[in-house]
């Protein structure tokens, strides 16, 4: 674990290794106020189930910065953490955006700092060739939008078609409550959305937004800012406001935190009433919240894989199972992430045990396989 301090700011952050594969590592940058060094530490530690449930031959590393990403010296903050992390990052820390932060602004404060790009270290040996590949990908849009700001929330999508699926839940007509409405949790609406979903409540950090008809999720999307707040002033009539803890009492199929860590616990679980929890945030729920949510008939889908697809983007990349084009990346993707969501859902089923507990023999499996 490496510590960091910005004397102008105040600002400290945080490295952690949980583990090296082959002397590599991966995991994103976030910067959030409050943010923890045990936080970073267990968000690691899920780094390394994540990358093996993909079977990605890389350990799993987090950085965690305690900053405003809104504040003014967000960018300067930013930059002196990548300087300070710089060594790593040359030599076995391939890393990207995470909550709070965005890949542009990470791969410029890299440059501004001397290194060639923020996943170098995983091309070190592909040279130029490799460099060319990832730049290439990472500059693809879909419907002008880029696809490092979809790709997370498309595999959140994807893993909750499967899953529904698999439980005999139609996703033509389910109802879905969203927490969170950036990157992530507006991308998983919109594929959601478009594959007949229903969206019935949203909740950002001003409160919920909630229509039992189904929100529309195009004029949300047009009428948020890059922090995921949507514009009240600008919302359709007959769409109700409430308060945000609002989005965890009402009934429907779907439910999908995609904000903060501990947003579901043992004191506000007993609101809850969903069919399927799709964890697209990292540590939505507390460990006692899950226990009792099953004990309840909730399938809970967790995080290291729900919320895979931007690690399996940059990890597909580096190990060339993807190629930089749109088909590959979305084809390739749904194809991991769904087979990776059935064969946990159907361990669990088989086995008796919890479908985290399913998903993390998986992937100690696989971390046997690369002999750690």
């Amino acid at each position: 674990m490496s510590e960091w301090h910005d004397q102008a700011t105040g600002a400290r952050g945080w490295f952690v290794i949980d583990r090296l594969i082959g002397g590599m590592c991966s995991g994103g940058i976030r910067m959030r106020p409050g943010v923890t060094v045990d936080e970073v530490t267990q968000l690691a530690r899920t780094m390394s189930h994540k990358m093996a449930v993909l079977d990605i031959p890389y350990g799993g590393a987090k950085s965690g910065i305690d900053c405003d990403p809104a504040s003014a010296q967000a960018p300067a903050v930013l930059r002196g953490f990548i300087e300070a992390m710089r060594p790593f990052i040359a030599e076995r820390y391939a890393t990207g955006a995470d909550l709070g932060t965005r890949e542009d602004d990470i791969i410029a404060a890299c440059q501004l700092v001397g290194l060639t790009h923020p996943l170098q270290a995983g091309f070190k040996t592909d040279g130029g060739a490799g460099l060319s590949r990832v730049k290439q990908a990472l500059a693809l849009s879909s419907e002008g939008i880029p696809i490092t700001e979809l790709i997370a929330g498309y595999g959140v999508a994807e893993c909750t078609a499967e899953a529904s699926d698999v439980l005999g839940v139609p996703l033509r007509g389910a109802t879905v409550a969203l927490q969170g409405f950036g990157n992530v949790g507006g991308a998983a609406a919109r594929y959601l959305d478009r594959a007949g979903a229903r969206i019935t409540v949203v909740a950002d950090i001003e409160g919920s937004i909630i229509d039992e008809g189904g929100l529309d999720v195009p004029h949300l999307l047009s009428i948020r800012d890059r922090y995921g707040r949507v514009d009240r002033k600008r919302l359709k009539p007959g769409t109700r406001r409430e308060p945000e803890p609002a989005w965890l009492s009402h009934q429907v199929d779907i439910m999908i935190p995609a904000a903060i860590g501990n947003a579901i616990r043992a004191d506000n679980q007993a609101t809850i009433k969903c069919r399927l929890l799709v964890e697209a945030a990292n540590n939505p729920v507390t460990p006692e919240a899950e226990a009792q949510l099953e004990d309840r008939g909730v399938t809970i889908l967790p995080d290291f894989v729900a919320n895979a697809a931007a690690a399996f983007l940059f990890g597909g990349l580096l190990e060339k199972r993807l190629e930089p084009t749109l088909d590959s990346i979305f084809t390739v993707t749904s194809r991991q992430l769904r087979s990776t969501t059935r064969e946990l859902l159907e361990r669990a089923h088989r086995e008796g045990v919890s479908n985290r507990r399913a998903a993390e023999e998986i992937a100690e499996m696989r971390l046997r396989e690369h002999r750690i």
